[in-house]
């Protein structure tokens, strides 16, 4: 991302939405959970997720690489979290995003998660997606292709279906230590 840290971005859009989750917060890790998201879960927490994958830049940096299609659009993201904490995770990348196969537009997305208390037994995972350009048009450009209502619709999709691998991953690691 350092080639493009002096560009002043402009918010395309913003889309957050929760899960329920039955248990506490301090039970989970966001930060281990999401770099260990494997490739077939991530494919079966959404219709549109194609793959997913970590990887090690050469400076050490640990980075989530996933290829999604939104709303007729395929995006490749390679997310690095600049916030890893159990509670909370936000990641940003520079992600691909191809219109057709012959346009090719990089935006800024910011994905982050976060487990919200909700009592002392459960809690709420919080999935929130901001898409940011640059140039202005691309916010009126993304408006008339209604971006925002597919980025939000596959939001409400793999929301649920995150938190609930989320559930699943940590109680079944719990449970297999255990043993």
């Amino acid at each position: 991302m350092s080639k493009n840290n002096n560009l002043k971005y402009k918010n395309l859009f913003q889309t957050v939405c929760e899960a329920p989750v039955n248990a506490p917060k301090d039970a989970f890790n966001l930060h281990d959970w999401v770099f260990a998201l494997s490739d077939k879960d991530y494919q079966a927490t959404a219709r549109g997720h194609i793959g997913a994958g970590s990887s090690i830049h050469t400076d050490g940096t640990q980075t989530s690489v996933n290829v999604e299609s939104v709303g007729g659009g395929l995006l490749v993201q390679h997310y690095v979290a600049e916030v890893k904490e159990p509670d909370y995770v936000k990641m940003v990348s520079l992600s691909d995003v191809y219109i057709t196969s012959f346009i090719r537009v990089v935006v800024k997305v910011t994905w982050e998660m976060r487990l919200i208390s909700v009592s002392d037994n459960e809690c709420k995972f919080q999935n929130t997606v901001l898409v940011e350009h640059p140039n202005f048009i691309m916010k009126i450009l993304s408006a008339l292709a209604f971006t925002g209502y597919f980025v939000r619709k596959h939001n409400e999709e793999e929301t649920p279906l995150f938190a609930e691998n989320l559930y699943k991953r940590t109680f079944k690691e719990n449970t297999e230590r255990l043993k």
